[in-house]
């Protein structure tokens, strides 16, 4: 029973010194908004926020990208195809993409001199522009990024001079010239969606590091797919469809013997941007920002007879828009809370030693 209460003891150090240290709170949502309200979204540099919500709604609280100085990182406040979030393999990182330059900087996807970049923000609230690029990108816009979770960085975005690119740990290569919009890196393979040429979901098997690589069609969406998610089986896929009317919504994709089939839409009437989705339940439950900018939504799947549309959980403030959308970043605690943890155990085991003695 002794040893029972130690084990218990130590537990609840680790929790303790897990929640003291994390920004974020496990199963909540990080929605990527653009602008602070301030001033009328425009294309020059926009500042980032990940804010914070339950998934009923409930803002938490909101962590400030740095709009100045050399880790800067904005984003052109009125191009509606920024923004996405992707969490890095292992769900240790949230990972987007911007500029590096200062907010207000004029016509930053237009620029060719202002370097693009790919940021990190771990469970902990803990910023880092990770990769950045003066060579990809030119004169057009990055979307978004991913990581590997040790080092390795791919960006997404315009095809002129991007399309995918890995930008991380080694010189930077485009790995393929197709415009790309949304970027995952899920277990151990990159998938990008992508509008042009054939639009839909793309694969890549493995992460490679340089180009050019031959990308697989995962399946065909229609015109006008953007972010994307899957369940951990990899059998159900999700396509935010940024297209106003019956085009709109949020598709679902079913796999099953080794083909990938259209499956329904759900709220079809409404365009969608970005997408993620709880399959812990009965029904999967999904979140999505509108194409708009304006709304942060919920939708529970009931099938192809589903007929209730979104509900909206919150709605972005005046002069701002919400964009990427992901569940928060794991915890990962440091070395030192182990340390820590080591020394209260150790501790404790003497106290117990000196109490038997």
């Amino acid at each position: 029973m002794k040893n029972k209460k130690i084990v218990s003891l130590a537990a609840l150090l680790i929790a303790s010194l897990t929640a003291a240290q994390a920004q974020f709170t496990p199963g909540n949502l990080v929605v990527l908004r653009d602008g602070t309200g301030s001033g009328a979204l425009s294309s020059a540099g926009t500042a980032i926020f990940l804010d914070q919500y339950t998934t009923i709604g409930g803002f938490v609280n909101s962590l400030a990208i740095p709009t100045t100085g050399s880790s800067a990182l904005v984003d052109s406040g009125t191009a509606a195809s920024e923004g996405q979030l992707s969490l890095s393999a292992g769900n240790q990182y949230l990972v987007f993409a911007g500029y590096n330059t200062s907010a207000g900087t004029a016509g930053v996807a237009g620029s060719t001199t202002i370097p693009r970049g790919v940021g990190t923000v771990d469970a902990n609230g803990n910023y880092s522009l990770a990769a950045t690029t003066t060579t990809f990108y030119n004169g057009n816009n990055i979307r978004g990024g991913t990581s590997d979770g040790s080092g390795n960085f791919w960006g997404a975005g315009a095809a002129a001079t991007g399309g995918t690119v890995y930008l991380g740990g080694g010189t930077p290569s485009q790995i393929v010239f197709s415009n790309s919009l949304a970027i995952q890196d899920i277990g151990g393979n990159l998938f990008f969606s992508t509008a042009k040429g054939t639009p839909g979901i793309f694969e890549f098997t493995g992460t490679p590091t340089s180009g050019p690589v031959a990308p697989t069609l995962l399946f065909a969406t229609g015109a006008n797919p953007s972010d994307f998610t899957f369940n951990p089986n990899m059998t159900i896929a999700y396509v935010a469809n940024t297209a106003s009317g019956a085009n709109g919504g949020i598709s679902r994709y079913n796999y099953s013997g080794g083909v990938w089939s259209f499956a329904y839409t759900l709220d079809s009437g409404t365009a969608m941007n970005a997408v993620v989705a709880d399959f812990s339940g009965a029904q999967p439950v999904l979140y999505a920002t509108t194409e708009s900018g304006t709304s942060l939504v919920e939708i529970t799947d009931a099938g192809s007879g589903t007929t209730s549309g979104a509900t909206v959980l919150d709605t972005a403030g005046s002069n701002e828009a919400f964009r990427g959308l992901e569940f928060v970043p794991q915890v990962v605690p440091e070395p030192t809370s182990y340390a820590l943890v080591g020394l209260g155990l150790a501790t404790l085991l003497g106290f117990r030693k000196r109490n038997r003695s």
